[in-house]
């Protein structure tokens, strides 16, 4: 392996993170809480081996962290928060065992997490006909309409409509997409498509790649014949490493964004993303006390200058937003806890959050720029947007 591949080993000794048991667990229980009161239970199911573990192991931390504070400040209704760890290893197989176990064994309130859309397709299976409640941190291709699924991730009116609008104005009518060959690259590929098309602009050529792919020098040959005016990338994991650094060697000067590139790549790899574009809801970056006061708890629980992302802080949101559902409902009953999830609202470190009518969070919007340092520049602040999921409102 070579020393600027990320693999676990490397990921847990950067980030901090131990070998945690998928057990159920409290953080920093006060007195307040009434013993008598049963726990409320979550159930975190996310990434933790495969593709996206490092990605993982942030969502976990930030989710840890909200869990902590809560129960410092009294638990939810007075109530202790505890919960169960699982690791859906990035596969279809991993995501639906263990929401099985969480929902049917476990009896969790609701269930947090996930990353690859591939797993929230294969959670939702278990989810939703059990009627439970599953929160999904992940910015997503977003066209799920389900009573049970609450998503605190952008959807692509959020992170790609906009950032079409400013890369035309800015850059150029034409672009090309890469991305690895699963769902949200393929289904963001048509948001692209439509939004270039309905400003006059074109998606010259398109291709999806398998995982593990070594070698993306076919694709910058066919790019360079194709000439776009900017690069859209869409690789996930550790071939994005492979892919950008093949992008360097082919002197290909065109802009590239990626709308899956942040602090928990730029941290490691500065070299590679510094002067690409990314659209996230959240860039540590942000400057407001909120989110001054999230770092620095990040970095007092888990250590100082440790990277954030996007993912993390929508986990970190969607914790504390299932506490003011359950708090307005006056219980942990599904049915009720999602009926109070549309009236409730969290100051949020990226700015005030809430839930629409068809249960995507209204989150913001920030078009970045990567530095030498592996930090994000804001360049555009499009501020908070209502989700858009076609023909959907719950």
């Amino acid at each position: 392996m070579t020393s600027t591949l990320i693999t676990r080993r490397a990921a847990l000794k950067t980030l901090g993170v131990g070998t945690l048991a998928a057990s159920s667990f409290s953080l920093g229980m006060p007195g307040i809480i009434r013993a008598k009161e049963a726990p409320v239970k979550l159930g975190f199911l996310s990434g933790m081996t495969g593709l996206e573990t490092i990605l993982g192991e942030t969502q976990l931390n930030c989710f840890k962290l909200a869990v902590s504070e809560i129960n410092k400040a009294g638990g939810i209704a007075g109530r202790e928060v505890t919960f169960i760890e699982e690791d859906d290893q990035t596969t279809t197989r991993g995501a639906i065992d263990k929401a099985r176990k969480l929902v049917h064994e476990d009896e969790a309130d609701a269930i947090i997490g996930l990353i690859a859309s591939l797993t929230h397709v294969a959670a939702r299976s278990v989810t939703t006909p059990a009627k439970k409640l599953l929160m999904y941190t992940t910015y997503y291709e977003g066209d799920v309409c389900e009573r049970y699924f609450f998503s605190t991730g952008q959807v692509p009116n959020q992170q790609i409509t906009p950032t079409v609008d400013w890369l035309m104005a800015n850059e150029g009518k034409t672009t090309y997409i890469i991305g690895s060959d699963y769902v949200w690259p393929r289904k963001s590929a048509e948001v692209i498509r439509g939004a270039m098309e309905a400003k006059g602009g074109k998606v010259v050529g398109e291709d999806f790649l398998p995982f593990g792919t070594q070698d993306f020098g076919p694709v910058f040959d066919r790019i360079k014949a194709a000439n776009p005016d900017f690069i859209w990338i869409m690789v996930a994991g550790n071939d994005l490493i492979t892919c950008l650094k093949q992008y360097q060697s082919f002197g290909l000067k065109q802009q590239l964004f990626s709308n899956g590139l942040d602090e928990m790549f730029s941290f490691f790899h500065p070299e590679l993303t510094s002067g690409t574009l990314s659209n996230q809801a959240y860039f540590m970056g942000l400057d407001n006390e909120r989110n001054a006061a999230f770092k620095k708890a990040y970095g007092d629980m888990f250590g100082a200058e440790k990277p954030i992302n996007a993912i993390g802080e929508a986990a970190y949101d969607a914790v504390y937003l299932y506490k003011a559902a359950v708090e307005k409902a006056g219980t942990t009953e599904t049915e009720a806890v999602i009926d109070a999830l549309r009236q409730v609202s969290f100051d949020a470190p990226q700015g005030t959050v809430n839930f629409a009518s068809n249960n995507v969070m209204r989150s913001n919007s920030l078009l970045a720029r990567g530095n030498d340092k592996g930090h994000w520049d804001i360049v555009e602040n499009f501020k908070q947007i209502d989700p858009l999921v076609a023909g959907c409102s719950l």
